[in-house]
């Protein structure tokens, strides 16, 4: 029996880049799978390449960022193949522009693609498989440019709301069955291209970065880990998956040293000058000091 069989998944963007990658996967370990994109050609032939190689899946092509619509791709999804267990929240839009460039509607549209589209599939896949009493698994994405990054602000923007959003309603559907976490991927795309000529100055403002792309294909095992039965321990992450390295992000935390005291504008400044300024944050994509890392320690 295939590591899926028994699980029928809504992917959208899914008419090229990751969504495809996560779609044909998926579609390969046995999912049933629901192709959407607002392109609706590409998402036709994404579904009829994985019927042609002997998978299950159907088009249902639509634009996410219309509210209403989250629940229609649910009932699709419901009508085709009698459930629904997974949503992959995987579609997106991408504007790279400095802050004195970005327009109004470039920064509007991506929150609503981005976040609004994330939020109206998750909140109508989570109301579905609440009424089936199965539970299940929404995959949100996210990105590393939630940490900040050059001409990436309003992007990363939508990106480290949609983290937030996963934190919080995570939380809300603990003990439901049904889980919700987020993944950062990693991957040459046509997304990607458009961001090509800024990869080096980005790489000079933050500590993490990379001198090449993997391919789609890469990301798509941690989607079906993450669908799969076997991630019912795993609510509320974010992971990332980039090349070879396989991390969980850590949320936002208060970070320490915490001073005590009855603040005063004097006193402010002084915790400043003797200790806080020491521990300022790091800008941009950064490793923690010390992690495990699978067969050792990486400090």
């Amino acid at each position: 029996m295939s590591k899926l069989a028994d699980k029928a998944v809504v992917v959208t963007g899914a008419g090229g880049g990751l969504g495809a990658a996560y779609a044909r996967y998926l579609a390969g370990l046995g999912a049933a799978v629901v192709v959407n994109d607002v392109d609706t050609t590409n998402a036709e032939a994404v579904a009829e390449e994985i019927a042609s190689n002997g998978g299950r899946a159907i088009a249902a092509p639509g634009d996410v960022s219309q509210w209403a619509f989250a629940g229609s791709l649910v009932e699709a999804c419901m009508e085709a193949f009698g459930t629904v267990t997974g949503f992959v929240n995987n579609a997106g839009i991408f504007r790279p522009a400095l802050m004195e460039d970005v327009s109004e509607d470039d920064f509007r549209r991506m929150i609503e693609v981005n976040l609004f589209g994330t939020a109206a599939c998750a909140q109508a896949a989570a109301g579905r498989m609440k009424k089936l009493g199965k539970g299940g698994s929404i995959v949100n994405v996210a990105s590393g440019s939630q940490a900040g990054d050059i001409a990436l602000g309003a992007y990363g923007a939508t990106k480290a709301a949609i983290a937030s959003l996963t934190y919080s309603w995570a939380m809300e559907l603990r003990g439901s069955g049904i889980r919700m976490n987020a993944v950062s991927p990693l991957a040459e795309t046509a997304m990607a291209k458009q961001n090509a000529h800024l990869m080096a100055v980005q790489a000079q403002n933050r500590e993490v970065h990379y001198a090449a792309l993997p391919p789609a294909e890469a990301n798509a095992p941690l989607i079906a880990f993450l669908l799969s039965d076997a991630s019912a321990g795993v609510n509320g992450q974010l992971v990332r998956i980039a090349g070879r390295q396989l991390s969980l992000v850590t949320h936002p935390m208060i970070a320490a040293p915490v001073l005590e005291d009855d603040w005063t504008l004097e006193k402010i400044e002084t915790a400043f000058e003797e200790t806080l300024s020491r521990h300022q944050q790091k800008l941009g994509l950064a490793f923690v000091e010390v992690h495990d890392r699978v067969g050792g320690k990486l400090g």
